[in-house]
């Protein structure tokens, strides 16, 4: 038992320690676009800024991990992961994922924000017609529009959170009741 405590203790104060760590360089970061930019050096400044802005979604990553559901009673999950994704790919934003699975199926949550891109699936997603076209049902998650797709043995929900986040769910349609229950277990509010 002291053991466990003593590795959750360490584990905490790593983890105070490397978010300060992260806020004194964006701190920094920014301080040092601001004198870059005063001083007319306007590349180093926004190079400064990216970086900070880059520091901001690493931190918001992880943040993110905390909305996925726990793996639901007979199945079990797979650590959260998160990534920052550049300006050239996908035009800058926020990754995350994380997997479940039992012996029989697999499921995928990943969710995308703070991305240009989103926006055409947001513009999708209040057409009907086009979710139609795309062989696609539109059915209600935690009060909020999705599109429900089934190809073959599997099946897709994708929907947009308040903030606009992508939330897409993929799996074995057999598992259709398990990714309903995750979708409605995904943390809205830390997105």
């Amino acid at each position: 038992m002291k053991t466990q405590y003593k590795t959750l203790v360490v584990s905490l104060l790593s983890s105070c320690l490397s978010f300060h760590a992260l806020a004194s360089d964006i701190d920094e970061a920014i301080e040092s676009a601001t004198k870059h930019y005063k001083a007319g050096e306007l590349s180093q400044a926004i190079a400064q800024l990216d970086y900070a802005s880059t520091l901001i979604r690493q931190e918001k990553g992880e943040q993110v991990k905390n909305a996925f559901p726990p793996a639901p009673s007979g199945w079990q999950a797979e650590d959260a992961s998160s990534e920052v994704a550049g300006a050239a790919m996908f035009g800058g934003g926020i990754t995350a994922s994380r997997n479940y699975y039992n012996d029989d199926h697999r499921i995928e949550i990943q969710l995308m924000m703070d991305s240009p891109m989103l926006q055409a699936f947001s513009m999708m997603l209040s057409n009907p017609s086009m979710i139609a076209m795309s062989g696609g049902k539109l059915i209600k998650i935690q009060g909020i529009q999705a599109v429900q797709k089934v190809d073959g043995d599997n099946l897709e929900i994708q929907l947009l959170s308040p903030t606009g986040a992508m939330i897409t769910l993929r799996g074995d349609n057999a598992a259709q009741s398990t990714i309903l229950k995750l979708a409605n277990a995904i943390d809205l509010k830390k997105l």
